[in-house]
């Protein structure tokens, strides 16, 4: 793909249009190039990810029923990886239309990376009759962004007899109105439970419980003081500042460290040429054991499988 100044500035606008939009599942993909525009996709794709994993939290006022729209990426392929059928959430992702889809294989659209993979894992599942899987695929749009998820393959048999065919689906969510009005969309209520709150909140505990939010999301290389002192510090109370987070954020206190720290590593593993051994320093892991263990855990994959 074209690699030049002019091109990888007009991909970084067309992303940055995106996620004005509130579309945040776009990223850029990085280059070989050790320069200022190199250092600012690594930068807005972090960006990306921190506003893709925070939306769903904004608006106290609304924190229960937070509305998000679902696009779906749908694809039939046959037993070569040639497209055979695509949605129209598929044309609007990928910014092409049917005809320029249809008829093509599947890695002319992929990633160098996800063309290796795609190409290593596809074979061992077309020997069985029926099979599904998980595979991490990064899809490139017309533009040249990045859409990189983890995406379920299903291997049938079609009815008229012209052999095996391929499904591969998997779902984005979007802050906003994500394309045209004339594409279907439809919408999803996240509910962050139903138990009645603990605590009554004023906006100034709001303000002290969000300034904790902050002051982990900067500060994921470091120890988190317990509780107690945390809350002293912000000038609250523990069992004010414990339930008071749950109910803004919907996790605790602890789980939602771990879960930025390993959001943060990962985004690393994917967008920067950190090692492995850096990546679990800056993001506050005591040993490369315990991260490897907790982030397989989160992803299905360990660092290393991800990066390769």
């Amino acid at each position: 793909m074209e690699n030049n100044d002019d091109f990888r500035v007009k991909r970084i606008k067309k992303m940055l249009l995106e996620m004005a939009k509130g579309n945040f599942f776009y990223t850029l993909e990085p280059s070989d190039r050790n320069d200022n525009i190199a250092s600012l996709v690594v930068m807005l794709n972090m960006v990306s990810e921190e506003i893709r994993a925070a939306f769903i939290h904004q608006g106290f006022a609304n924190a229960h029923t937070t509305p998000q729209c679902i696009i779906q990426l749908s694809l039939i392929l046959d037993d070569r990886g040639q497209i055979e059928l695509v949605t129209n959430g598929t044309c609007s992702l990928l910014s092409y239309l049917p005809k320029d889809l249809i008829g093509k294989p599947i890695t002319e659209f992929m990633t160098e990376k996800s063309r290796e993979r795609w190409t290593k894992k596809l074979s061992k599942y077309l020997k069985r009759e029926r099979s599904e899987t998980v595979l991490f695929l990064e899809f490139l749009t017309n533009e040249g962004l990045v859409l990189a998820k983890d995406c379920q393959l299903s291997v049938y048999q079609a009815l008229d007899g012209s052999g095996q065919k391929i499904l591969l689906n998997t779902v984005f969510f979007s802050k906003g109105e994500p394309f045209e009005t004339g594409l279907p969309k439809k919408t999803l209520k996240v509910t962050k439970g139903t138990k009645e709150h603990k605590v009554t909140l004023t906006p100034k505990d709001i303000q002290i419980i969000r300034g904790v939010h902050d002051a982990i999301i900067n500060n994921l290389d470091k120890d988190l003081p317990s509780l107690k002192e945390l809350a002293h510090q912000e000038g609250t109370n523990e069992y004010k500042l414990k339930y008071g987070f749950k109910q803004v954020y919907g996790t605790t206190i602890f789980r939602f460290l771990i879960q930025e720290r390993l959001r943060m590593a990962r985004t690393l593993i994917l967008h920067s040429t950190h090692t492995i051994k850096q990546i679990v320093q800056m993001t506050g892991f005591k040993s490369k054991t315990h991260f490897s263990r907790a982030f397989k855990d989160k992803y299905g994959r360990s660092p290393s499988e991800l990066r390769s």
